[in-house]
């Protein structure tokens, strides 16, 4: 597939990898997570792939390979952003 170059350019350590990795394998671990740390180690592993490439390898759209990978570079997180809102009044 063709497309442009993306804008945010992963590169990780190895100690990034291997958690990345544990996230991945891990029983518990929630499926939203196990997406988010598969297009990060993509985009990592194949930086030649567009997001389109990315996208299609991992299952998901290519708005959602642009949004984190934009959010690893600025965060290295790959946690959800805090809702807007005012706080709970009651606890659990």
């Amino acid at each position: 597939m063709r497309g442009p170059k993306p804008n945010y350019p992963i590169q990780l350590t190895e100690s990034e990898i291997s958690t990345l990795r544990q996230v991945i394998k891990g029983r518990n671990s929630p499926q939203v997570k196990v997406m988010r740390a598969r297009i990060v180690l993509a985009a990592h592993e194949h930086p030649e792939w567009s997001n389109q490439q990315i996208a299609a390898h991992v299952g998901c759209t290519d708005r959602a390979v642009r949004k984190w990978r934009r959010r690893w570079n600025e965060s290295k997180s790959l946690e959800d952003l805090p809702r807007p809102g005012a706080p709970k009044r009651f606890s659990p």
